[in-house]
C-alpha cells in the first residue's frame, strides 16, 4: 500500500505551487495596470480631490460625495507630488497594495486554516478578477484587501503572544494606524477584538484580558478620533446613502424581507466580489466553517466576526453590504472556502482525492475563464481619453465642445492633467428626467457650424436613455459629420446651422 505524503513533503510542494501563482497573480495585475485605461467617473472624482487639496485638506469631507481613508489619500497626494497626476501614477498605489496582498496572504492564511487549504485559497486570490481589476483602479479597494490581511496577521500574533511590552506597543500601533488607511479595518478590529476579549473572559485568563483590553481600547480610541474628524460627515451624506440604498437591508433584522435580502447578498458575494460559481463557493464556505468550528473555534470566530460586524453596520445604514465595498472580506471568504475543500480529508471515503480535484477545478473554472478574456480584452469601462484624443486630432480652430453633464468631471480631470485647450467649451445641464430642459439646453447650440458632443458615463435609468435622446434631438437640429466610439465613451461632430431636412431641401433646390 502506497504511503501518504508527509506534511513536510506537502508543505514543500504547496509553496512551489504558490510561488507559481504569485508570479501569475502579479503578471495579471501588471497587465491590467499596463493597459492604462482612462479614469472612469468615480476615479476622476477622487483624483480631483487629491489634485486640488492640500495634505491637511484631505482630512475634511471630500467634494463630489466621495469617501476614502485619509492614509490612502495622503499617499496618493504624495505620489502626485513626486510623479504627477496621470493615470498610471494614481494607480501605482493600488497596484502596490494588490501585490502586497499577494505576497503576504499565504503566511497569514496558515495562521488560520490548515496548511493544505492555503494553496486553494491563494490560487483563488491570485486569479480573482475583481482583485485584479481593483489593483489598477485609483480607489481604495485594493488597500482594503491588503489592510485586512495585515490586520489578520496582527490579530494572530496578539492571540498567540506572550505579554511583552514590545508586542503590546506594536500590535496597538498597527491597529490604530490601520483605521486611517481602510474604512473596513474597523470591522476587522471590532470583530476580532470582541472575539479575543470574549475567549479570554470565559477562560478566566485575567492577565490576558487586561493586556487585550489595553490593545483593543487603543484601537477603539483611534477609530473614534478618525470617525469624529473624517467619517461622521460621510455617514450622513444622503447622496451616497441613496446611491447604495439597494445594498442596505430593507427592514429590521427579524423581518422576512431582511432575511431574504441577507440570503441573496450571501450567495451574491461568491459571484461578486469573490467571482466563483456561487453554489460551489457557498458549499465550500459552509463546509469550511464546519471544519474550523470543530478543529479551532477561536480561529473561526476571528474570521467570521468581522463579517458579522459588517452586517450590523449595514442594518444601521452605515456601510453597504456587497459589491466593491465588500472586497475587503474576500481574503476571509477564500480562507474558509479553502478549508471547506479540505473537509473531506477527515473522511475515509476512497474517492476523497478525486472529489477534491473536482471541487478545485470548479472553483478555478470561472476565474481562469474571466482572466483569459481580460488578457485578450483588458477591462476599460469608460475610455473617455480616447474620445478626447480623437476630437483633438480632428478639431478645427472655431469648433465648439459640448460635454455631456455626467462626463464633466472626467473632462475636468483630463483638461487639467493633459493641458487641454479646446477653442470653446459648454458643459451640458443636468436636468434629471426633464426632457424639455435638455432640449432647451441643446437648442443653445443651434447655428454652430461644428459642434463636438462628448459622452461618457451614460445614464440609462429613470425611464430616460440620455444618449439616444440627445442624438435624436441633434439629428433633428443638424447634420452629423463624424462619430468616434470607444468603450463607454462617444464623440459626435455636428453641423447645426441647418437641420438634415433643410439641408436635403436646399440640396434639391440647387439641383433644380
Amino acid at each position: 500500500m502506497r504511503e501518504r505524503p508527509s506534511p513536510d513533503f506537502w508543505e514543500k510542494h504547496s509553496w512551489q505551487w504558490m510561488w507559481v501563482f504569485i508570479l501569475i497573480g502579479i503578471a495579471l495585475r501588471v497587465a491590467q495596470f499596463a493597459s492604462n485605461r482612462s479614469l472612469w467617473l468615480d476615479e476622476a472624482l477622487l483624483a480631483l480631490n487629491v489634485l486640488h487639496r492640500s495634505f491637511g485638506g484631505l482630512l475634511n469631507p471630500l467634494d463630489y460625495h466621495q469617501g476614502a481613508p485619509f492614509g490612502f489619500l495622503l499617499l496618493e497626494k504624495l505620489i502626485t507630488k513626486l510623479a504627477g497626476g496621470r493615470e498610471l501614477a494614481l494607480r501605482s498605489l493600488p497596484l502596490g497594495f494588490g501585490i502586497l496582498a499577494l505576497l503576504t496572504f499565504p503566511r497569514v492564511a496558515r495562521s488560520y486554516v490548515s496548511t493544505k487549504a492555503v494553496p486553494v485559497a491563494f490560487s483563488l486570490l491570485a486569479l480573482g478578477g475583481p482583485l485584479i481589476y481593483y489593483s489598477s483602479e485609483a480607489k481604495q479597494y485594493s488597500s482594503d484587501v491588503a489592510v485586512t490581511i495585515m490586520l489578520l496577521w496582527v490579530v494572530s500574533k496578539v492571540e498567540a503572544a506572550s505579554f511583552s511590552n514590545r508586542q503590546l506597543v506594536a500590535s496597538a500601533l498597527l491597529g490604530c494606524g490601520a483605521v486611517w488607511f481602510s474604512h473596513p479595518a474597523a470591522f476587522v478590529l471590532t470583530g476580532c477584538g470582541v472575539t479575543l476579549l470574549s475567549f479570554a473572559f470565559f477562560r478566566r485568563d485575567w492577565p490576558r484580558l487586561v493586556y487585550l483590553s489595553i490593545v483593543c481600547g487603543l484601537w477603539g480610541l483611534s477609530f473614534a478620533a478618525y470617525y469624529l474628524i473624517s467619517l461622521h460627515p460621510l455617514s450622513t451624506d444622503q447622496a451616497l446613502l441613496n446611491f447604495w440604498r439597494n445594498y442596505f437591508p430593507p427592514g429590521p433584522f427579524w423581518s422576512l424581507t431582511s432575511v431574504s435580502f441577507l440570503i441573496d447578498r450571501f450567495f451574491g458575494l461568491f459571484d461578486d466580489p469573490v467571482q466563483v460559481l456561487s453554489v460551489v463557493g457557498t458549499a465550500c464556505f459552509v463546509m469550511g466553517c464546519a471544519r474550523l468550528a470543530r478543529r479551532n473555534p477561536i480561529r473561526l470566530w476571528l474570521l467570521t466576526a468581522p463579517l458579522i460586524v459588517a452586517v450590523i453596520a449595514a442594518f444601521a445604514h452605515l456601510y453597504p453590504l456587497g459589491g466593491r465595498l465588500f472586497l475587503f472580506a474576500v481574503p476571509i471568504l477564500l480562507m474558509l472556502i479553502g478549508e471547506g475543500v479540505r473537509l473531506l480529508d477527515d473522511s475515509k471515503w476512497r474517492f476523497v482525492q478525486q472529489v477534491q480535484i473536482v471541487l478545485v477545478v470548479l472553483l478555478l473554472a470561472k476565474p481562469v475563464w474571466m482572466d483569459a478574456r481580460t488578457l485578450v480584452h483588458p477591462q476599460r469601462p469608460e475610455d473617455i481619453r480616447l474620445a478626447i484624443q480623437y476630437i483633438q486630432s480632428h478639431q478645427q480652430e472655431d469648433d465648439v465642445w459640448f460635454v455631456y453633464h455626467w462626463a464633466r468631471y472626467q473632462f475636468l480631470y483630463y483638461s487639467e492633467v493633459y493641458y487641454l485647450q479646446p477653442p470653446a467649451v459648454r458643459i451640458g445641464a443636468d436636468c434629471g428626467v426633464d426632457r424639455t430642459c435638455y432640449v432647451a439646453d441643446i437648442e443653445e447650440l443651434r447655428g454652430q457650424p461644428r459642434v463636438w458632443v462628448l459622452f461618457s458615463h451614460l445614464w440609462v435609468g429613470d425611464g430616460l436613455q440620455e444618449e439616444p435622446f440627445f442624438i435624436q434631438q441633434l439629428d433633428r437640429m443638424g447634420v452629423r459629420l463624424d462619430k468616434f466610439q470607444s468603450t463607454g465613451a462617444r464623440a459626435y461632430l455636428y453641423d447645426l446651422r441647418q437641420s438634415a431636412k433643410d439641408s436635403g431641401e436646399a440640396s434639391l433646390q440647387s439641383r433644380k
